[in-house]
């Protein structure tokens, strides 16, 4: 199961709990980097276990508006994101956040709504390239100008010189944390999948901390592919408690 909290009403035990789990993927960084960037956000996803209720995973985000060339509009910075292997391929977290993009997308009807993400993992640019119908960049095509554009505004309003635009990515001078090698390793035949192909193309120093800045449009498409999801994995989920009552019926007869 997955809550939404405010960053500002974290129990201690809760950011004591995100920091080991943080620390146990991530190398490279400290308490007080992760403090700090933590209090740039203004809500945190929790994902818990459903038994024992202990921390199995989250994600930091923070909503802001800006303007650029005279067109407003709303960003959604995802920050830090941490799950669990044994929790990996669970949806409890990621429908957590397609519900608060859509939050964001109905309280801003009359501009656009996008997700701002860094990624030094390919499992976070999955989630973009796998859940958006609409996203940049891609393999498949250019960046068009404008979302070009919305991205280095962002990348340079947020992180200043240390955005790299001719790959568009972050480079710290400072480092920020790593993966650790052990997770999620790019073997070859996950490099074989043409979107993780161009992200390691596109940010060849993920393995020491750099960030591939991306933008996803929260529109009415997102919103139609996200229930459209939620609805198929709900029959699945159906079908297969189905399929296990016929088996074990035919089982015991």
């Amino acid at each position: 199961m997955a809550d939404t909290v405010r960053v500002t009403r974290l129990p201690e035990e809760t950011r004591d709990a995100m920091w080991t789990l943080f620390a146990r993927f991530y190398e490279g960084t400290s308490r007080s980097v992760f403090e700090r960037d933590l209090a740039a956000k203004d809500h945190v996803i929790l994902l818990r276990d459903d038994g024992d209720r202990s921390l199995r995973g989250f994600s930091t985000v923070q909503t802001y508006r800006r303007s650029l060339g005279g067109r407003p509009f709303v960003a959604v910075f995802s920050g830090d994101t941490v799950i669990e292997q044994a929790y990996w391929g669970q949806s409890a977290l990621q429908i957590a956040f397609y519900r608060y993009l859509l939050k964001a997308k109905l309280r801003a009807l009359s501009v656009p709504v996008y997700w701002f993400l860094i990624s030094k993992g390919y499992r976070t640019y999955l989630l973009l390239s796998r859940n958006f119908p609409t996203y940049w960049p891609r393999h498949e095509e250019a960046t068009p100008p404008w979302e070009q554009s919305l991205i280095e505004f962002l990348a340079t309003d947020k992180f200043g010189e240390a955005y790299q635009p001719e790959l568009g990515v972050l480079r710290f001078t400072q480092p920020e944390g790593h993966l650790r090698s052990e997770v999620a390793p790019l073997a070859p035949e996950v490099l074989a999948q043409p979107d993780v192909r161009f992200f390691a193309d596109r940010n060849p120093g993920h393995a020491l901390g750099e960030e591939l800045c991306c933008l996803g449009c929260v529109d009415y498409t997102l919103a139609a592919s996200f229930f459209y999801k939620h609805i198929r994995r709900g029959i699945e989920r159906q079908l297969m408690r189905v399929r296990r009552r016929w088996a074990s019926a035919s089982a015991s007869s």
